[in-house]
């Protein structure tokens, strides 16, 4: 008894030409576009892919340039914290710089750029809620910024900065009172 499928020739090159046909849809569509930023049809960008690519030289990764010692360490009871953080915000990106505050707690802040202006959302989002509920407290575009704020309830709070300009912008964020710092988010 022969139980074993005999394949034709026909079918072998059918199948052959088939893969190697969808093998190239493939490396057109998505492989050139996600790795080398080359989009010969113009699918890889409405896709999102060439986004994965871009290793353009002058855009600078976020990075927190410096940050003082008492920044690593927890917040102490009775003690309050000064701290400076220098942050860029990279060309045509946005990011978040958080702390967590509980409610009732002041917070003390002064922040400016070194020049540019930089579209800001100063908010806090309530600790343990998973609805994606953030409160807005301030903004704007600006340059600079400073001011108080009491913790209307417990949770992160901090800025989405997003840099629309073509150039890398510094920002020398201090800040003082009762919080732990979370960074970059």
């Amino acid at each position: 008894m022969d139980t074993i499928p005999k394949v034709s020739i026909r079918s072998l090159i059918f199948s052959s030409i088939a893969s190697l046909i969808l093998a190239i849809i493939i490396l057109l569509i998505a492989v050139l576009p996600a790795e080398y930023n080359i989009d010969p049809t113009g699918l890889g960008k409405r896709l999102g892919l060439t986004v994965l690519a871009q290793t353009d030289d002058s855009a600078e990764k976020s990075a927190v340039i410096s940050c003082s010692d008492t920044a690593k360490a927890k917040q102490t009871e009775g003690k309050e914290w000064q701290d400076t953080v220098i942050i860029t915000v990279p060309p045509k990106k946005g990011l978040e710089y958080k702390f967590h505050i509980e409610k009732g707690e002041k917070f003390e802040f002064v922040w400016k750029t070194d020049g540019a202006s930089l579209y800001f959302d100063f908010h806090g989002e309530p600790q343990g809620n998973t609805t994606g509920y953030f409160k807005s407290f301030k903004e704007s575009t600006q340059s600079e910024s400073s001011g108080t704020l009491v913790a209307p309830f417990t949770g992160a709070h901090g800025w989405y900065w997003e840099n629309k300009s073509r150039s890398p912008v510094v920002i020398n964020l201090k800040t003082r009172g009762q919080y732990t710092i979370k960074g970059l988010m």
